[in-house]
């Protein structure tokens, strides 16, 4: 576990969405671990689009956008002609969805909050007022941010911007992953994720969660793995590929310490 490989011979299953996955892997593969994908979440459009039509064609009518993913960003912004009015301020959570508004050469005024309480706190001295905020979200998207805008005086307005489901595939390839072996490190970068990869295990859940190492991207993914019984063995510092690699290396690191003491 030396040099600049320090995950060498340590298998990582990644768990995020097949088209958004690449670069995770990539990052693990990098630090010397077997990177293996079972993505867990495949992104749909919303049961009724036309919400999201016509926010994105009402653009004008809005003193802010915030993202709070990179799958809103890509849902969103195509429907908008890839651009946003010059006077609308964007916002996003995560290094991922600013590398997204970035690809549609929109630089955020807000970026590098750590998750949607951060960002509700930086957004709350610009949006008073009844500063009108535009919100394209999962369909299950949490209602704290859009709460804690109002709360701060803005007028938040949510709209599904896509909807996730779990890959038809995902059950079989996790039985082939994980039939013979213990689950170990697995990554997870939504609530949503974590809530698939548990319904995998049915009944053996219970049994079976002891054996898992949770690389979480956050405080909102952690809590979710707790309601599942699970304590994350690393976790992101901020919400980043880079970020979760090196969580999982200081934890490998610091658990190949105690094996020494």
């Amino acid at each position: 576990m030396a040099g600049d490989r320090p995950l060498a011979g340590l298998r990582v299953v990644v768990t995020r969405a097949e088209l958004q996955g690449a670069d995770l892997l990539a990052a693990f593969a990098a630090a010397g671990a077997e990177a293996v994908a079972l993505p867990l979440l495949e992104v749909v459009p919303p049961a009724d689009p036309r919400p999201l039509e016509r926010a994105a064609s009402e653009l004008a009518l809005y003193d802010w956008l915030v993202f709070t993913s990179a799958n809103a960003v890509e849902a969103f912004l195509p429907l908008a002609g890839g651009a946003v009015p010059e006077r609308l301020k964007v916002a996003a959570v995560g290094a991922a969805t600013a590398a997204a508004l970035r690809s549609f050469d929109i630089e955020p005024a807000l970026a590098g909050l750590a998750d949607a309480a951060a960002l509700a706190a930086a957004l709350a001295p610009h949006v008073a007022r009844r500063r009108r905020v535009l919100l394209p979200q999962a369909a299950d998207a949490a209602p704290t941010l859009v709460e804690a805008l109002a709360a701060a005086g803005a007028e938040p307005i949510a709209v599904v911007a896509y909807d996730k489901r779990l890959p038809a595939e995902a059950p079989e390839r996790a039985r082939a992953l994980f039939a013979d072996v213990p689950l170990g490190w697995v990554t997870f970068t939504s609530g949503r994720i974590v809530r698939h990869f548990v319904g995998l295990f049915g009944d053996a859940w219970e049994r079976r969660r002891s054996e898992l190492l949770a690389a979480s991207i956050g405080k909102v993914t952690s809590a979710e793995l707790a309601r599942h019984g699970v304590a994350p063995a690393a976790e992101a510092a901020r919400p980043g590929d880079a970020e979760l690699v090196m969580a999982v290396v200081a934890a490998v690191a610091a658990s190949a310490d105690l094996s020494r003491l």
